[in-house]
């Protein structure tokens, strides 16, 4: 009897072990678990912040779209390089010398190192060169007057005016 309480003991004592082996595995295993869930929560409240627009980039979008709009608007002023000729703009130039009652006496086509422009030679009153420049100053597109030529006529407001006028054409790889 001794020998079968004596292996009893060992089996209790065996199976008392085990099941210390079990509980300690299983805490290992939970406490594993846990802090597997807490950096991964760490992670996921990582992501979720990388994931917020910067105040920065916010900054850099509005400043983005701020370029686009200016560089749309500037480049209205702009005549596209199929919009107008040369003739065409003649006619718009001369258009407008005489509707301020201005006389083209002449004009012609001249390139000048690879630039389009319009040699102008009018008659008129000094007023009407001054609304002319202002209207070209103050017009949808661009428009340049890269020489001007002025004679008074000795008593009186007429002028002679001699002027080179050209237009800006924008390129639609720039826009």
């Amino acid at each position: 009897m001794a020998g079968n309480a004596l292996r009893r003991l060992l089996v209790v004592l065996a199976g008392a072990v085990a099941l210390s082996a079990a509980a300690v595995s299983f805490d290992l295993g939970f406490q594993r678990l846990r802090d597997v869930r807490a950096v991964t929560e760490r992670w996921e409240a990582e992501v979720r912040r990388l994931q917020q627009p910067l105040p920065a980039e916010a900054r850099i979008r509005v400043a983005l779209d701020s370029l686009h709009k200016d560089l749309a608007n500037r480049a209205a002023h702009f005549y596209a390089a199929d919009e107008i000729t040369p003739y065409s703009f003649g006619a718009v130039v001369k258009g407008r010398l005489s509707a301020l009652g201005m006389t083209v006496v002449r004009y012609q086509v001249i390139d000048l190192k690879g630039k389009i422009y319009l040699e102008f030679s009018v008659t008129g009153s000094a007023r009407a060169l001054i609304l002319f420049l202002r209207d070209v100053s103050r017009g949808q597109k661009y428009w340049s007057i890269p020489s001007l030529s002025l004679t008074m006529r000795e008593g009186s407001d007429t002028v002679d005016v001699s002027f080179r006028i050209g237009y800006e054409i924008i390129d639609s790889h720039d826009s």
